[in-house]
């Protein structure tokens, strides 16, 4: 886990000052080492910010080359199959020095070309130039856990983990891109392959670039529409409900295994939901079997694990996380996230994230990479488990609402509209979906299809943007607020099938991954999701949708093996008290609470300092 940087100007050469700047701006990916290379022409440089996890030894140093300096990588992530394509490549006669994954990695593409990106088994983002032809690969993971930002205006190439490592290149062109501010105040996080500038750009996932010289001063770049990778066959397995129970297991036992591949300890983000006990149960067993956690004593060390609570205690899972700790006998720490602590963590999202973003639980995400830091550098966590096992509630609620179609229209205007003016308080007997839309939820009326999923879905409506946003409201009237879900809209799909495949391919690495690598990279902490590995995705998304309807079957599949209590409970999220914590306000004629108003808070905050 690092964070890498470069830069590439066809008319001019790359200072060596310059490159160095761009890594340590981002000197919190990477603590433990450091490196700048300059092409042989001078007009490219490429640096790179090093955690050390695996190969700690000098020769896992970046930029990596190969045996005759023909070509050069820098690598973020982890690559858990390496030590199989490093048979694979020396019995094709690649000689290695190293014995890290990176290596293999540059190794790899000489071998496959554009073609190693469907070989790795992991998370990744680098870039490797070729000096015999001058040309630039970068690429990106399949489901985009680790970031790569690029900026382009047909003079300059550079490409960063992070967006404030472009922001150090001097004349850069920071012109804002209004269309992304208007898209935030949908998503509440600024969708790919926009960033808050309109010439810097996300790599989305799934995605290669290769660039040549005869590219420069012909913008804008083009990319495969379609990516190397996606998830196809949707509900297609005629496995038996035990049979795919077992096959669950199974792929979870495996995932975890590989990723727990490091020379360093490995620990776990324990929430006491059933995603990350899981986890953890799986490597809880694989620990007992690893001689990296030994103590020079000779004895096991045992699983370390991680847990944040809140200053509320209904929002609170700690009781949760100390019964998968004592289940599992992992050495369980604590940390307790208040009020207090709202100020500080409005100023630490823009340092975090260089621009809008409102994910409500960036901040405990952050305060549980803190505490995992100071005793671990790498950790596992249960994320993708709501968008691999379909565990999240409005999945529930869309089909509330379905159901809710069948019945009078009329009936159904009349409660909408005295649940709109307060007349009307949802009752048990009232069906669940209108708890949930109260005034806020009017626009979801008349709408179908992707339509009323973005409208569900979304904190701040369509009819109060343009008071939160007046000066670009006349700019985007009309505007499609739904276009980054609408792109992945599947119609053949089934209905759980399609709203899975949606959240896979924009709120996963949008919001959820964008949330845990930069708030656990600001801690010098390598995350690892084992739940999204892809061939874990590529097995649960063949499964039937009811096998996966709240995560029907990972609980079958761990029956017996996880403590009862957190096989039953439902649904928690891992987020943070926003309701209790922030009263309700009025903010441009809007009426706000929750993470509406903190999306409006960050707009300010960001606003306030770089716009």
């Amino acid at each position: 886990m690092c964070g890498i940087c470069g830069l590439w100007q066809i008319n001019a050469p790359v200072d060596e000052t310059t490159v160095r700047a761009m890594s340590d701006r981002q000197a919190h990916r990477g603590p433990d080492d450091w490196g700048v290379y300059r092409s042989a022409d001078g007009k490219l440089g490429m640096g790179f910010r090093r955690l050390a996890i695996i190969d700690l030894s000098p020769t896992g140093h970046q930029p990596m080359t190969n045996e005759d300096k023909s070509s050069w990588i820098v690598f973020n992530g982890e690559i858990y199959n390496y030590p199989v394509l490093r048979k694979e490549l020396v019995r094709a006669g690649h000689e290695f020095r190293s014995t890290s994954d990176t290596e293999v990695i540059l190794h790899s593409y000489e071998e496959w070309g554009e073609g190693v990106v469907g070989r790795l088994r992991g998370m990744f983002a680098f870039a490797i130039w070729n000096e015999r032809d001058k040309s630039l690969f970068i690429a990106r993971d399949r489901l985009g856990i680790k970031p790569l930002h690029y900026y382009w205006d047909g003079d300059r190439f550079a490409f960063a983990s992070e967006i404030k490592s472009l922001l150090t290149l001097p004349g850069l062109n920071t012109t804002l891109d209004h269309s992304a501010l208007w898209d935030y105040f949908t998503y509440m996080y600024i969708p790919e392959p926009k960033t808050v500038y309109k010439f810097i750009r996300k790599l989305p996932p799934a995605h290669f670039l290769r660039l040549c010289r005869d590219d420069f001063g012909t913008p804008p770049l083009d990319l495969k529409p379609d990516g190397y990778w996606d998830v196809r066959d949707w509900g297609n397995s005629s496995l038996p409900q035990a049979e795919a129970a077992e096959a669950v297991r199974e792929k979870l036992r495996d995932s975890v295994q590989c990723h727990m591949i490091a020379d360093v300890p490995v620990g776990v983000l324990l929430s006491g939901g059933l995603d990350s006990t899981a986890v953890t149960a799986m490597a809880a067993e694989a620990t007992s079997k690893s001689p990296i956690l030994r103590l020079r004593s000779g004895q096991v060390s045992g699983l370390q694990s991680f847990s944040i609570g809140f200053d509320i205690p209904e929002h609170s899972e700690l009781p949760f996380a100390q019964l998968a700790a004592e289940a599992f006998g992992t050495h369980h720490r604590t940390r307790i996230v208040s009020q207090g602590d709202l100020p500080e963590a409005l100023v630490q999202m823009m340092t975090l994230y260089d621009e809008p973003f409102a994910e409500i639980s960036a901040l405990p995400t952050l305060a549980v990479s803190q505490l995992a830091a100071q005793h671990v550098k790498v950790a596992l966590a249960g994320d993708g488990g709501d968008e691999t096992l379909a565990g999240y509630r409005k999945y529930q609620w869309w089909f509330d609402l379905a159901a809710e179609d069948y019945g009078s229209p009329a009936l159904r205007r009349l409660m909408f509209d005295q649940l709109a003016l307060g007349l009307l308080t949802p009752l048990a007997g009232l069906p669940r979906v209108l708890g949930l839309i109260g005034a806020t939820r009017l626009d979801l009326r008349g709408k179908s299809g992707v339509d009323r999923y973005g409208a569900m879905i979304s904190p701040v409506k369509t009819f109060q943007k343009p008071k939160l946003l007046p000066d670009l409201a006349r700019e985007f009237r009309g505007y499609d607020d739904y276009w980054h879900l609408r792109r992945y809209w599947c119609d053949d799909l089934d209905p759980l099938s399609r709203m899975q495949y949606v959240d896979l391919k924009t709120y996963l690495p949008g919001d959820i991954l964008t949330k845990v690598d930069r708030a656990s990279m600001a801690a010098s902490l390598e995350v690892r999701v084992p739940l999204l590995d892809h061939e874990w995705v590529e097995l649960t998304a063949s499964l039937p949708p009811a096998f996966r309807m709240n995560k029907a079957i990972i609980r079958e599949a761990m029956n017996g093996l996880l403590p009862e209590a957190i096989l039953k409970r439902p649904k928690k999220g891992f987020s943070s008290p926003m309701l209790q914590w922030q009263v309700a306000q009025t903010r441009d004629g809007v009426r706000l609470g929750g993470t509406a108003l903190w999306a409006a808070q960050v707009y300010e905050k960001w606003k306030s300092k770089y716009a």
